[in-house]
């Protein structure tokens, strides 16, 4: 199983701090080097913190109640981390569609997926808070209809295929993303999933090589996510997808050792470094190929604790 670290790009998302541009890539190297197989960063532009918590189904504290926050913008710093590090997998955690036009973002992926040498998984969904749109001023509304648009333009391109479409959202005349990446089917697809929705459960099965379950702003224990994995599997067999070619990835909450969680709603992976590891395992059981931890707090401090994770876990 592959352990990845989420950055700290958004507002006061590190331990209380906003990170600087310098702060995320000198932790995205720390985490190479700490034996970390995958570095992962979200993609959000300004949104009400406690609206964000409650979107995600976490009561939000009262101290955050009318703050905005923010994020250093996903697509650019993936491609500053594709020259800052060299070994470690870049994820997107995930990119929404709705706020690029999906040729474009097909063109950006295999840009990035050649300055990493072939390391970007894409992480894909369909957005998050009604806010943010409103707020940059893009549509909130059909935006499934819209990801599901996106996606039948950004996989063909991916692949290396001439793309015409003629959609009700999007279209393309023979778009071609020219020149080829450093793979010749793409980047791996990722699909993140916030709810259990059927129709995101038969996008998953259509077009997703991975798909990603978010438990970090919940229950991150193993014992939350047997169900919600079994629902997604029958998915894939409805829609005709052999749920075995589809690769598990799961976020979960950390806190290491006097790390306390933000609400009272989320239960995150906690005690001493060898504890954290024999919960991560019960991870790998249940079949999940790929799990990316959020630490709180999301600092230096918690980065090192987490190495000895990875010692325990190796």
């Amino acid at each position: 199983m592959k352990i990845g670290f989420c950055l700290p790009h958004e507002t006061e998302a590190m331990g209380g701090r906003t990170a600087t541009g310098a702060d995320v890539m000198r932790l995205a190297r720390r985490a190479e080097e700490v034996g970390f197989d995958s570095v992962w960063l979200v993609d959000h532009f300004c949104y009400s913190a406690a609206g964000e918590l409650e979107a995600l189904g976490a009561s939000a504290p009262p101290e955050l109640v009318g703050l905005t926050y923010g994020a250093w913008e996903c697509m650019v710093t993936a491609g500053a981390l594709a020259r800052e590090t060299h070994r470690v997998e870049i994820g997107t955690l995930v990119v929404n569609t709705g706020y690029r036009n999906p040729a474009l973002l097909a063109r950006m992926a295999d840009t990035i997926d050649e300055l990493s040498e072939g390391r970007l998984i894409l992480g894909l969904g369909a957005g998050d808070f009604e806010s943010e749109h409103v707020a940059f001023g893009y549509p909130w509304d059909r935006r499934v209809s819209r990801f599901e648009e996106a996606l039948r333009i950004i996989r063909p391109l991916l692949r290396g295929e001439k793309v015409t479409f003629e959609g009700e959202f999007y279209s393309t005349r023979e778009a071609e993303n020219i020149p080829k990446g450093p793979r010749p089917e793409g980047p791996p697809v990722m699909i993140g999933v916030l709810g259990r929705g059927p129709r995101m459960r038969r996008l998953v099965a259509q077009h997703a090589d991975q798909w990603n379950c978010w438990l970090a702003s919940g229950d991150s224990h193993a014992r939350a996510y047997v169900d919600i994995r079994d629902t997604m599997l029958a998915g894939c067999e409805k829609h005709g997808r052999d749920p075995a070619t589809l690769e598990l990835n799961v976020t979960v909450r950390v806190c290491p050792p006097g790390g306390v969680p933000v609400s009272e709603d989320i239960k995150p992976l906690s005690g001493p470094p060898t504890q954290i590891a024999d919960q991560l395992r019960e991870f790998e059981a249940l079949g999940v190929a790929h799990i990316t931890v959020w630490p709180h707090p999301n600092t230096s401090e918690s980065l090192e604790v987490l190495g000895e994770v990875l010692q325990s876990l190796r």
